[in-house]
Order: C-alpha cells, then sequence, then structure tokens
C-alpha cells in the first residue's frame, strides 16, 4: 500500500513536471529561443561539414591570413598585446621592413598591404584557449573563427530586424541568414575575414538605431567601434562606413534640429574613421582626404553646422531651391578638381568598379570573383527573397523622411543590390540586407492578410471579398517566399571538400581522387631548397608560400601589376624570352597547373589527354587568355576557336566534349607555357591534337601538331595521382 502510495505521488511529480516544461515551452520566449537556437546550430554545423575531409582552410586568402596570425604572435613572442603593438609600431619604422617569402626578388610589406583583423582575432582568440587547452593549434582556431562568426550573425541579425521593424521580422531574418547559400559559401570552415566582418557589420546597424532611439553614447561607441572592427577585417569596410554617412546625412537634411542623431553619428564615425586612420593599409589619406572620405567628411561637416545653429535655416524648402543647385554644382567641381589635382586620394581600381561597373582596368577584369553577375545567378542564390526584399524596401520608402528605421531600411536594400549587381564576390553583401528587408516584406503582407481574417467589416465590405480567398492569399504568399527557405542548395553544397583537396574542382562528392595540390606543395616542401624562389602564376601563390615556406614571384593579392605582366610575358613568350624575365626574377623553379582529362584508346591501350572547356576544370591553359589581356595580346591568336565559339571537341557516342586547346600558330607552338603544360611524363604519354600512329584522332575536331618539348626547364616532379601540377628546374644557359 506504501508502495502504491509512492508510485502515485512520483508519477503525479513528474505529470506536473511535464506540465510545466510544455507550459514554459509555450511561452513566447522559448519558442524565439528554440527558433534561433536551431538556427545558430544549423549555420554552425552546416559550415563545419567540410570537417569530414580534414583541418584544411578553404580557398587561397585564408592561407594568407593565417600567415599573418603566426607572424603576428611570431613577433610577439607568444604574446598576442605585443604582436599587435608590433603591427601598429610600423608608423614609427623607418625604413618599413618586408617579408621576403612574397613577391621575390623585391618582398612585400606585409603591413602595409594586409588588413590584420583575421589575424587579430585569431590570435587572440587561440591565445585564450591555449590557456585552457594547451594542446590547441592556431591553424585549427583560425578554421573555426568564421563559422563560428557566422554562427553568432544569426543572434545579431535577430537583434536587428527587431529593431528595424518587428519580432517577427527578427526571427525570420535569423532563419533567412542561417540559409543563405551566399552567406555560407565565405563563411565556411576554414574560409576567410568575412565571417567577422559580416557579423560586426549587423552590429555597427543595430546599435546605431539603439544609440540614436535611447540617446546613448555607450551603443554609439559600440557602432564605432563595430565598424572599426569592419575596418581592420575587410577591404568592403567602405559599404558600412559611407553608408551610415549617408543615412545621416539625409536625415540632418530633412531634421536640422535633431542633435540626437548628430551626437550620434559624430561618435561613431570618428571612431570608424580613428581605424581607417591607424590602419596601416589605410592611413590618413584614405580617413580624411580620399575619395572614400567624402560622405563621411560631409556627415562631420552637416553635423558641425547644426550644433552651430547653422543648418537649420539653409535647409528650408525656399532657400533649398534657391541654393540647392548651384551648391551642387559647386561642390562637384570642387571635388573634380581636388581629386584631379591630386588632394583627395583615388579608390582602387577594384572599388572603383564597385561604384562603377561598366569602368574596369584588366587587373579587375581577369579575377574571376570581380565579374558582373548575371541577374539569373544573383536569382538562384536568393529565390523570391528578392521579390520581398524590393517589397519591403517600397512599404517603407514612403515613410522614410520621418522615420530614421524606415530611412535605412530604404537604402539598406538598393545599395547593397548595386554593390552585389556590380561585382560577383559582393553578392555576399546583399546576404544579410536581403535576410532583414526580405523578412520585412513577407511580415508586412502576412500582418495585413492575417488582419483582414480577424477583422469584422461592414455587411457592405464582406460581399467584396471572403476570408476563404484571404486564407489562399496566405498560402500563395508563403507558398512564394519559402524557396528562400527551403532551397537545398545550402544543405547539399556544405559539404563541398576544401579547396586546395580537390585541386580547385568544386565537388560534393569526394574520395581524395585529386589531391594533386597536396602532393606538389608536399614535394616541394621536402624537396626545394629553402631559398629558392618559384615563379608561377598569382593564383597559386598563397598556397606555395605558406604550406612550403618557398619564396613565390607574385600571389593572390594582385599587388604588383607590373611583376605580374612580367609573368604573363615570361610565359607567353619563346623561352629565349622567358629565361630572361626568370633571372630577372631569380627564379630558380617554375610551377604549373592544370587539370586534364582523359579518353581511353582500348586499340592502343593508352589514355589521351586534353583539357576540357569548362569553367570549374579551368588551369593555366584557360588562363592564358587573361595573361595575354595583361600583356595586351589577342588570345585568338593563341587559343583555338577562341573568341568565335567554333571549339575543338571530342566526340564519342552522338556526344561532344568541347576541349581547349593552342591555336596552330608559331606564338601558340613557340609559347613557354603551352611547353610546360603539355610537357611529356609517365602519367601523360600522348594528347588528343597530336597524330597517333601517324594519324589524326578519329574522335577528335581541331588543329593536329605536337608541341616541342621545353629545352631550358627540366621537369622534376609530377603531382600524384593525376599530374595536374608539374614542377620544372630552370635550368639557365
Amino acid at each position: 500500500m506504501k508502495f502504491k502510495k509512492i508510485v502515485s505521488s512520483t508519477g503525479k511529480s513528474v505529470m506536473n513536471y511535464i506540465a510545466l516544461i510544455l507550459e514554459n515551452l509555450g511561452d513566447r520566449r522559448a519558442v524565439i529561443s528554440v527558433i534561433l537556437l536551431l538556427a545558430f546550430l544549423f549555420t554552425f554545423l552546416a559550415r563545419i561539414a567540410p570537417m569530414k575531409w580534414g583541418i584544411y582552410l578553404n580557398e587561397f586568402d585564408p592561407y594568407y591570413e593565417y600567415y599573418l596570425a603566426e607572424t603576428l604572435l611570431r613577433k610577439g613572442r607568444g604574446d598576442v598585446v605585443k604582436g599587435i603593438m608590433w603591427w601598429f609600431h610600423w608608423w614609427l619604422e623607418n625604413p618599413k621592413p618586408r617579408d621576403m617569402l612574397f613577391w621575390a626578388p623585391h618582398g612585400r610589406d606585409i603591413r602595409r598591404t594586409s588588413q590584420p583583423g583575421a589575424a587579430i582575432f585569431s590570435s587572440v582568440v587561440y591565445s585564450v584557449l591555449k590557456l585552457l587547452v594547451p594542446e590547441i593549434d592556431l591553424y585549427t582556431v583560425h578554421a573555426f573563427i568564421p563559422p563560428v562568426g557566422a554562427a553568432l550573425a544569426v543572434f545579431f541579425i535577430y537583434l536587428l530586424g527587431k529593431e528595424l521593424h518587428s519580432l517577427s521580422a527578427g526571427i525570420i531574418s535569423a532563419v533567412l541568414i542561417s540559409v543563405s547559400w551566399s552567406f555560407m559559401y565565405r563563411t565556411n570552415f576554414g574560409a576567410k575575414h568575412e565571417g567577422i566582418a559580416i557579423p560586426f557589420m549587423i552590429l555597427s546597424f543595430y546599435f546605431f538605431l539603439k544609440a540614436y532611439r535611447k540617446n546613448s553614447i555607450l551603443y554609439a561607441v559600440i557602432s564605432g567601434l563595430a565598424v572599426g572592427g569592419i575596418v581592420l577585417s575587410w577591404g568592403a569596410y567602405l559599404y558600412p562606413w559611407n553608408l551610415l554617412a549617408l543615412i545621416a546625412v539625409v536625415w540632418m537634411l530633412l531634421h536640422p534640429s535633431d542633435t540626437r542623431l548628430v551626437k550620434t553619428y559624430l561618435i561613431e564615425n570618428l571612431i570608424a574613421q580613428f581605424f581607417v586612420a591607424i590602419v596601416p593599409r589605410f592611413g590618413p589619406e584614405i580617413a580624411f582626404t580620399s575619395v572614400a572620405s567624402i560622405l563621411p567628411n560631409i556627415g562631420n561637416i552637416a553635423a558641425i553646422l547644426i550644433l552651430l545653429g547653422i543648418l537649420a535655416p539653409l535647409t528650408s524648402r525656399k532657400t533649398l531651391r534657391k541654393i540647392f543647385p548651384a551648391a551642387t554644382l559647386g561642390i562637384a567641381a570642387l571635388l573634380l578638381i581636388t581629386w584631379q589635382l591630386g588632394f583627395l586620394t583615388s579608390l582602387s581600381g577594384r572599388i572603383m568598379a564597385v561604384v562603377f561597373p561598366l569602368w574596369r582596368e584588366v587587373g579587375v577584369t581577369t579575377v574571376a570573383e570581380h565579374a558582373i553577375p548575371t541577374w539569373m545567378m544573383i536569382y538562384n542564390d536568393y529565390q523570391s527573397g528578392i521579390l520581398f526584399g524590393l517589397l519591403g524596401m517600397l512599404i517603407y520608402l514612403f515613410k522614410a523622411g520621418r522615420d530614421l528605421r524606415a530611412l535605412m531600411i530604404s537604402l539598406l536594400f538598393p545599395t547593397a543590390l548595386y554593390a552585389a549587381s556590380s561585382m560577383a564576390r559582393l553578392t555576399l553583401l546583399l546576404a544579410p540586407i536581403l535576410a532583414i528587408t526580405a523578412s520585412i516584406g513577407f511580415t508586412e503582407i502576412i500582418w495585413k492578410l492575417v488582419d483582414l481574417l480577424v477583422w469584422k467589416p461592414s455587411s457592405r465590405l464582406k460581399k467584396s471579398y471572403s476570408k476563404e480567398l484571404v486564407v489562399v492569399a496566405i498560402i500563395l504568399i508563403i507558398a512564394i517566399f519559402s524557396p528562400s527557405v527551403l532551397s537545398t542548395k545550402s544543405i547539399v553544397n556544405s559539404h563541398q571538400p576544401p579547396l586546395i583537396l580537390t585541386s580547385t574542382i568544386p565537388l560534393v562528392r569526394y574520395n581524395y581522387e585529386y589531391m594533386d595540390w597536396i602532393s606538389a606543395l608536399e614535394w616541394i616542401k621536402e624537396n626545394v631548397p629553402k631559398d629558392a624562389v618559384i615563379a608561377t602564376w598569382w593564383d597559386y601563390g598563397y598556397w606555395i608560400s605558406v604550406n612550403t615556406r618557398r619564396k613565390t614571384t607574385c600571389d593572390n593579392s594582385t599587388l604588383n601589376t607590373k611583376q605580374i605582366q612580367k609573368i604573363a610575358e615570361a610565359f607567353m613568350s619563346p623561352e629565349e624570352k622567358a629565361i630572361e624575365i626568370f633571372r630577372e626574377l631569380n627564379a630558380s623553379y617554375v610551377v604549373v597547373f592544370e587539370p586534364f582529362q582523359k579518353v581511353y584508346m582500348p586499340y592502343l591501350g593508352i589514355n589521351l589527354y586534353f583539357s576540357m572547356l569548362h569553367p570549374a576544370l579551368g588551369g593555366d591553359l584557360a588562363k592564358s587568355a587573361m595573361m595575354l589581356r595583361w600583356i595586351g595580346r589577342d588570345p585568338k591568336n593563341y587559343l583555338y576557336g577562341y573568341g568565335t565559339g567554333q571549339y575543338a571537341y571530342i566526340e564519342q557516342r552522338g556526344y561532344k566534349v568541347y576541349i581547349l586547346v593552342p591555336k596552330d600558330t608559331p606564338e601558340a607552338l613557340n609559347a613557354t607555357l603551352y611547353k610546360l603544360l603539355f610537357a611529356k611524363n609517365e602519367k601523360h604519354i600522348a594528347y588528343v591534337h597530336e597524330e597517333i600512329l601517324g594519324q589524326k584522332l578519329p574522335m577528335y575536331n581541331g588543329p593536329v601538331y605536337t608541341i616541342e618539348q621545353p629545352k631550358y626547364f627540366e621537369l622534376v616532379f609530377v603531382s600524384e595521382p593525376n599530374g595536374w601540377v608539374k614542377v620544372f628546374k630552370i635550368n639557365y644557359p
């Protein structure tokens, strides 16, 4: 009997606890917490999926940023604070030291030409974790920073969406950014600085609004520090810096007596300008006397005029009609004159390509991620979210003059869309902005429709619509919006292995069959003399320099266009000219890369190799077109079918595989690069463009010739398992 009472009382207690848990789960705060936690976990876990292939950094720039973190700790002798001090001590050093690992033989001033943000964050986190877990290494920490930062952005964008619009918009924004492929692609495991910069950008907007609403100096300071974090990390800091300035200038013109905004803006912007001024890559010129600083400085001047009580009389409608046209022309003329006279520092070619997409120098157009994306590419990334983002902007456009939040919403979408439409790599910039504006547009429509469901209209209005029709409309809106959330692109592509493992071939299913770059880097590290200089096209500079600690002639920063042109000239010229240039650069080895494909010839028992005409399989043969553009030559004289669309092809079973082959011209057949790429070795015995047993390959349609083997370049290594990377030793005559 006693046992039954115990069981009965225990059962009641358990049921009470379960009821209490269920009751709390229904609480709004609990529901929001669960949604945000799930979004955080999805964001983080999807990004660390490539860990199943091993701990590797991805792409190219992260290797250099890891090297910077390593250098920062080395210079500080293990003390991260001293390392940070060493970085900014650059201003006091003369002459400025150069790191000879990069851009041989002259070296690179890494502090003057790099942003330290990623290195600082990695080294600080590493130093803290080292106290707790002594076995941890910097490389692993550096690989984890981007996915952790991206996952934290889920919480930050929730706060911004809530501040800009509503709780609903904040939650939907968090969900949208967690599944955004553009955001994931740049912030996955082992990625680069965007995983730090984007969260800081979101925080800068959030605290700017909060500082204005609360009239808080502290929040304004935090907003400025967040912009400073972007300045340290990302070259696109110009966007949030100038966007906040634009918002402030427009608001001050509309509300010249609003000292709350003046205080918020001045604190935020002066801190931001301070960070721009102290970073060696930018300095006071960029912070105060450059084209990039025009709008922030106009904001400073307008704020001072408001504090002096001068701006209010100038912004009356009557006065504006009289002075606005003349003042605008005068300011524009003054800026143009000062720019031409050199008083205003110009923007880099890459930034100018964003501002003026149709004006692009060769150094910008030859980089794939600097290309202008098509609208199809943008739509594939964001789906129907684009439509809802546009709607969210339009809804608040008419309120922009009365509400600072509405003004920010109205300016966020068009400016981010313009930047994303100007350069492929900046589609990332649109990801957090679209997450917010699309969630606002979706929320507004759903709210209006729900209001119609619960509202009791008069008998006259009842005839104009039915609640069933409203329910159908809600279902349709959700169905149209759902591709933005339910797209499988992020889930599928999150499992891509790091590019260094696949030798730059984007894959989802992988069994370590393309480890050519890994094998080549290991061989170079073990066999090439430590003082050797390796000549290569700039795409592979970071991989070689950082992983092997051997000097390279150029790298992914494309800092020295003249030296890149020299390499292009050497590759696309006869060997005698190439030898002269490589001697000038003190090069002793050359590395080339081409992902050859093969077709098996059963009656010969051998494979014939070719270069497929496919953007994902492009090696140095495809890149030679850009090399030629760098030096002002016409690729049509070097590559068969280039510019005409009539490429060579292999035909099997009615299917055509288009391939890229050199043209049968003296210029192409004598080009040093083509001799190196098509050098015969134990893996590549024959190529499809050659005669086999004195005959042309029946399935091949294209020019037939044999490229001479190089005279001054000795093939010393062919990568495993496919022979895609070749290492040559230069034998100077």
